[in-house]
């Protein structure tokens, strides 16, 4: 239950995503710095499973993840998604991360749809429903429900504009309640879930900064600037530039 955006240009890109939970799930905890196998990385964590839904490491590579519902559910006992994004967070590039994930037994864990972003070679997606994976072609935005996917997911494509192109019309996309403030919008509000958080990742030649709103995106919209400190976390990286050939 979740609906990421992102815009790609010459100059990097951005990552925009809501994150959906049931409202029984444990409070999130904000954006850490971290080190995974000698990468600094920084991610929120999920205190329930102990990995996270969304990184970007100094080499400017950045992931996502979004609960796969319609997939078919493997047997026997499962690991956390969110491990697997935490444990795949290090990788240098695309084809690193590609060659990583195809080399593990995702029988272990639920379907899943992951993004993996680069600097100057955009997004790859893949999905993993449970039997097969197979590699996406995706456009922006990209959504999961556990309710009424088609209808809600045609809402949420519905009210994107292809041509916005500036960071303020995604987040207002993302704190948005079209058609009203339910489970279609992509601000999400259920009796038993809804959208906990908003992370947005700005990733640069020289700089990868993460914006994170704990909580619904709308209620932050709503609040005067000298309230929004107390639930807006930032973090930054400098990215390491000798180990990323492809930055320039």
């Amino acid at each position: 239950m979740c609906t990421v955006s992102w815009l790609i240009n010459q100059n990097g890109y951005q990552l925009f995503f809501n994150r959906d939970e049931q409202r029984s799930r444990s409070k999130a905890l904000p954006p850490q710095h971290g080190n995974i196998n000698g990468v600094a990385v920084i991610m929120p964590k999920d205190p329930d499973g102990g990995g996270s839904w969304i990184s970007v490491n100094e080499r400017g590579f950045s992931l996502c993840l979004l609960n796969f519902y319609q997939g078919d559910m493997p047997s026997g006992s499962l690991y956390s998604r969110g491990q697997l994004l935490k444990s795949l967070s290090c990788c240098d590039d695309i084809n690193a991360f590609n060659e990583q994930l195809t080399l593990l037994d995702l029988e272990c864990y639920a379907p899943f749809t992951i993004l993996a972003f680069e600097l100057y070679s955009g997004v790859k997606g893949y999905q993993w429903d449970g039997r097969k994976l197979v590699q996406l072609n995706v456009n922006s935005p990209l959504t999961s429900s556990s309710v009424m996917f088609d209808k809600v997911s045609a809402a949420r494509i519905n009210s994107y504009c292809a041509s916005m192109n500036t960071s303020q019309q995604h987040i207002l996309y993302h704190s948005g309640h079209h058609p009203d403030k339910g489970y279609q919008s992509v601000c999400m509000h259920r009796s038993d879930a809804k959208t906990v958080s908003f992370s947005h990742i700005c990733v640069s030649s020289e700089q990868a900064s993460f914006t994170y709103v704990d909580g619904s995106p709308c209620l932050y919209a709503s609040l005067d600037e000298d309230k929004k400190q107390y639930i807006n976390h930032q973090s930054g990286l400098t990215l390491e530039r000798l180990s990323s050939p492809y930055l320039v």
